[in-house]
């Protein structure tokens, strides 16, 4: 019942333009059957030797040729008529589509590949759309033709018609196996085409990965093996189209044989005029073309339905997403006040409620400060950055910004006042300019120049014969890790903000560049405030506070100097690194810090 519901919605928002194929093809089908009328009055005329040139006999030859003109036109217009609407609902379910997954939680996307998110966008929607505009027309043609052809038919000859109709009845009853086989291939070969467009996306995501490893003949036989359920679903869809066509042509065939045996026995015995057999030849050659294209009609119409099940099943995965409140969004200011703070944080995912990531978690940044956060691996800095901007929602209350929950205001409104990079750098196939420009409304070459500097890329700029115009390629496939961090922390340096993040952004850095990029992050930001993670303590060593994180609890608050000289992972940390010659730190000072 919801997949009718959902079908008809998508129905009415263009039926006038559907109720006018329908009087386009309306007329085009009263109009196709009254030609065999015509021309059968015509050929009796002459049969009783009323003359051609008889007013009567001109008159329906004039009928006949009339219908023939008109018949292109009102065709061509209800023609487009149903295919606009067709090319309209796609259009419309891919924008529909496209927002719905942004506003869906990470979860569903660890469920969902994203290769076969997009062979639901292309192939599914692109099947809703074939149903929607040629498929549509032609079950109403068909219905149409084999709903008026017959009865004109009947109306020559009762008799006829009934030995006509017995083909079609047999034909029915063994189009119903080959239609439910035909269910089943549709059903293995969508699965089949996503997983061979997940695998496809992953393997060329992951083309360095392959090289290094040399795994190309395995992805080549995994790709032969997707690709090869795909065509032997393939296959077995057109076994079954080939076992339903010559039971179509037999039909055709057989009422063929019934015509001209039993009309022309009827001809000879005076029973039906050669007019009428010639009208029900016509009549019976217009059953011809929906009977011949019933196997296509309904292959596509039954494709339609199962996309329209596939891409229902996303659009009803509800965005776990609070309703705004217009007045909290209201108490907020241009800038923030009190700045973000955070409040005995516990938070859990959805599919591990019992196991908490992250345990009474407490901290504030205040505007205009500097604050860190440290921790070893597993111990939930990414999982606090997360659920600060709301890519995962915190219980309400918990997260405040000027003492407004941020489950009470919209994403957009938080983006203008908290924004994250996130330690996985993500460039569009477009140029570093226009990634470094992306979201922000900066005017003029200035601005970006200025953040080129800030965030060390003049020289790699000026190894790149385009320099700012130079195309990254896919994800920036074409730059260092490296490089990509630092698109992505200009690309944050241009955009003014409340509070910035920076979720371990430095990782893919040497050390002489992120020296200067820390004196760049703290000198140069259109931020008020830093909320820095890092496991590198030279970048965090300049932080007015230091929040330490270990099992999802905060263990420890301090300066730098502070936490140094007090016993926990912050200061093995620094001992270590420091031994390495990773931190801004002295051997002297490390053995100063056991005192």
């Amino acid at each position: 019942m919801d997949r009718v519901r959902f079908l008809l919605s998508l129905l009415r928002e263009h039926a006038l333009s559907y109720l006018g194929g329908l009087l386009m093809l309306g007329l085009t089908l009263w109009m196709t059957v009254g030609i065999p009328r015509y021309l059968q009055e015509a050929i009796d005329l002459l049969s009783a030797e009323a003359g051609a040139n008889s007013a009567a006999f001109l008159s329906r030859i004039g009928w006949v040729l009339g219908f023939a003109v008109a018949v292109v036109f009102t065709r061509t217009a209800s023609r487009m008529a149903f295919y606009t609407p067709g090319r309209r609902v796609e259009f419309d379910l891919k924008n529909r589509m496209l927002a719905h997954l942004t506003r869906l939680q990470r979860g569903f996307f660890l469920e969902n590949p994203s290769g076969a998110i997009i062979s639901r966008i292309n192939n599914d929607i692109g099947g809703v759309r074939m149903m929607l505009g040629f498929g549509l027309m032609q079950l109403c043609n068909s219905i149409g033709t084999l709903t008026l052809a017959p009865y004109y038919m009947y109306r020559i000859s009762p008799w006829l018609t009934l030995f006509c109709a017995l083909p079609i009845v047999v034909a029915f009853l063994a189009l119903q196996a080959g239609l439910r086989r035909l269910r089943h291939e549709q059903l293995v070969q969508m699965k089949s085409m996503q997983d061979l467009s997940d695998f496809t996306v992953e393997s060329y995501n992951g083309l360095n990965v392959l090289s290094a490893y040399r795994a190309f003949p395995w992805a080549e036989h995994t790709f032969a093996t997707h690709s090869g359920a795909v065509r032997d679903s393939s296959i077995r869809m057109s076994n079954v189209r080939a076992y339903l066509m010559p039971v179509l042509m037999n039909i055709v065939n057989g009422m063929k044989v019934l015509l001209i045996f039993w009309g022309g026995l009827m001809v000879v015995r005076g029973e039906m005029t050669m007019g009428g057999l010639l009208a029900y030849a016509l009549y019976l050659s217009m059953l011809v073309p929906p009977l011949m294209g019933l196997t296509f009609m309904l292959f596509m119409l039954q494709r339609g339905f199962t996309a329209l099940v596939s891409l229902e099943r996303i659009f009803k995965t509800v965005p776990d997403v609070p309703p705004v409140q217009p007045a909290a969004e209201a108490a907020l200011g241009e800038r923030l006040r009190e700045g973000l703070r955070v409040s005995h944080l516990t938070f859990a995912y959805p599919d591990e409620p019992g196991h908490p990531r992250l345990r009474d978690v407490s901290l504030e940044v205040r505007p205009g400060e500097i604050v860190g956060i440290f921790g070893p691996i597993g111990s939930g800095k990414t999982t606090l950055v997360n659920v600060i901007n709301r890519y995962l929602n915190p219980p309400p209350g918990r997260i405040t910004l000027d003492g407004v929950d941020i489950t009470a205001i919209g994403q957009g409104r938080l983006r203008r006042h908290v924004v994250t990079v996130t330690q996985e750098p993500f460039l569009f196939s477009d140029s570093i300019r226009d990634n470094i420009r992306f979201g922000s409304e900066a005017d003029g070459e200035g601005p970006v120049l200025d953040t080129v500097h800030a965030a060390a890329l003049e020289a790699d700029l000026a190894r790149f014969p385009a320099h700012l115009d130079t195309m990254v390629g896919e994800k920036g496939i074409t730059l260092s890790g490296g490089q990509k961090q630092r698109i992505s922390l200009a690309r944050s340096m241009l955009k003014p903000c409340d509070v910035l993040i920076l979720d371990d952004v430095l990782s893919a850095v040497d050390h002489e560049t992120e020296r200067f990029l820390v004196e760049q992050i703290y000198a140069f930001r259109h931020a008020r405030s830093l909320l820095i993670v890092s496991h590198r303590l030279s970048v965090l060593e300049r932080a007015q506070r230091i929040v330490v994180l270990d099992e999802g609890r905060v263990a420890d608050v301090g300066t730098h100097d502070e936490l140094i000289r007090r016993p926990g992972s912050y200061r093995e940390a620094y001992l270590l690194q420091a031994e390495h010659g990773e931190a801004d730190g002295t051997p002297a000072h490390a053995a100063g810090a056991w005192n």
